[in-house]
Parts: structure tokens; sequence; C-alpha cells
């Protein structure tokens, strides 16, 4: 008979200790309140942008008909941005005919 009451003693308990933890309220935000806040990777030192390395604007400045030309490669997010940079740097060498000469000293070493 002993056995029997410190079973159902245990039983019992586990139950209502059960019942405590599942009344516990747990908190579902909105997916777009999680978004807000997630943080971005930053780049070194801080210099992303979405199009290019540098920004458009002044990415502009740097050719002669002040355009960019469209083989100018495009900034990878999947890539660190010195390895970007040194991507636009290799470019620029290669098209040095584009390029303002007063900017070329931008793209040596």
């Amino acid at each position: 008979m002993r056995i029997i009451s410190v079973t159902i003693f245990i039983c019992s308990s586990l139950t209502i200790t059960a019942q405590v933890n599942s009344n516990s309220s747990v908190q579902v935000k909105p997916k777009s309140e999680l978004k807000s806040q997630t943080h971005t990777k930053q780049k070194s030192g801080g210099k992303y942008y979405s199009e290019y390395v540098v920004k458009p604007e002044k990415l502009k400045t740097f050719f002669i008909d002040g355009a960019i030309p469209t083989s100018f490669p495009k900034y990878d997010k999947y890539k660190t941005y010195d390895d970007n940079k040194t991507i636009a740097k290799i470019w620029a060498r290669s098209n040095k005919s584009l390029i303002k000469k007063e900017f070329w000293f931008k793209f040596e070493d």
C-alpha cells in the first residue's frame, strides 16, 4: 500500500510541474519586428555601397565621359570590401583609357 501511495505522489508531482511549465507564456514577435532587430554584417571600414565599391556619384567623376562603364565590376556582397576593391583596381588598370589621368593614382597599389 505504501509503494502505491509513493508512486501516486511522484506521478502527481510530475504532472503538476508539467502543467506549471506549460502555462509559462512564450512571446512570439511579428516577422517584421524580427527583421528590424537583425544586424547587418558591416564590411571592413564600414564601406559598403549597394552597387559599386565606391558611391556611384563619386565613381562617375573618375571617368572621362562622366558615366560608369557597363563593364565596371559591381559590388559582390559575398566578398569582402577589400576583395571588391582589388577587383575594381584590376579592372581600372586594364581600362586606363576610360579613366581621367588625375585619378590613375587611385588604382595603383
